[in-house]
């Protein structure tokens, strides 16, 4: 076997250990803390990037190890917690929550599947379609504003609402995932080279400065706005470039049309290189 780069994989790895530490937790009963463990999954998922970038040690192996590992902590572990609190803590159906912990799993692992062909096609500086890290961001995140604002207990109590809540989020958070809408890279715009527009040093600068004073919505905001920001996108897209009623309602004029043009005969002597010695 050929050798691998150590560093992007130490922070893979460590994403690893957060899913399986997320499972954990939730087996017994500490949502809160899976839901945090989560969340510093999808911090080691973007370290390993970053170091992967800056010291230019991509390679094929790094890229499937992380999409299993993105599999375990962005797929498998938010499914575990909605599972638990969907069906063990308030009874609710068995085959909705199968249904809809199926339905995600599948989702994320098509997202990845998808990203890792279009990796080597082609590079852009967006994705088509929602990243498994802030579909799980935008779960776990959910957990802990729960917790904080809800009264969802940190020792596994937790209300109908709660779990109801969960499940109603997860389903379109999966068809985004598998759709064709495009999303940002943050990574191309945490850039050091480059300028960037005013704006996104304002929204950076209220993000840090709402996570100091409320930490927990503060990072729900900033999932759901992510979540939200490729339909929100669509949407102005397709009202700006809708046409008028009276332009489609408007008969066009003679004059209007292009005329078509004509093909010019083939009269020069270049054209024609056994002329020129006559």
């Amino acid at each position: 076997m050929r050798k691998i780069y150590l560093l992007p994989n130490l922070f893979t790895s460590g994403n690893l250990f957060c899913g399986v530490a997320a499972m954990a937790f939730t087996f017994e009963g500490n949502y809160v803390l899976a839901a945090a463990a989560i969340i510093a999954g999808l911090v080691f998922d973007f370290c390993d990037g970053v170091v992967a970038r800056l010291q230019r040690t991509s390679s094929r192996f790094g890229l499937e190890y992380d999409s299993l590992a993105d599999m375990v902590t962005f797929g498998l572990a938010p499914m575990v917690l909605v599972y638990n609190l969907y069906v063990v803590q308030v009874g609710g159906n068995l085959r909705t929550g199968l249904g809809v912990v199926f339905l995600y799993v599948a989702c994320t692992a098509l997202r990845l599947a998808r990203y890792n062909v279009q990796m080597y096609e082609q590079k852009k500086m967006d994705f088509s379609g929602l990243p498994s890290p802030a579909a799980a961001g935008v779960l776990a995140s959910l957990v802990i504003a729960l917790h904080r604002y809800a009264g969802l207990s940190n020792e596994g109590g937790a209300e109908p609402v709660h779990a109801h809540i969960l499940v109603l989020v997860t389903l379109p958070l999966a068809f985004l995932m598998v759709s064709t809408v495009r999303y940002p890279a943050l990574v191309e715009l945490l850039r050091p080279r480059g300028k960037r527009p005013f704006i996104h040093l304002v929204i950076m600068l209220l993000a840090i400065g709402g996570m100091m004073l409320h930490i927990e919505a503060s990072l729900l905001s900033c999932f759901a706005a992510y979540a939200a920001w490729g339909p929100f996108r669509v949407c102005c897209r397709a009202v700006l470039r809708r046409p008028s009623p009276e332009r489609e309602l408007q008969p066009a004029e003679v004059g209007q049309f292009p005329r078509k043009r004509r093909r010019r005969p083939f009269t020069s002597e270049v054209d024609f290189p056994d002329q020129r010695d006559h």
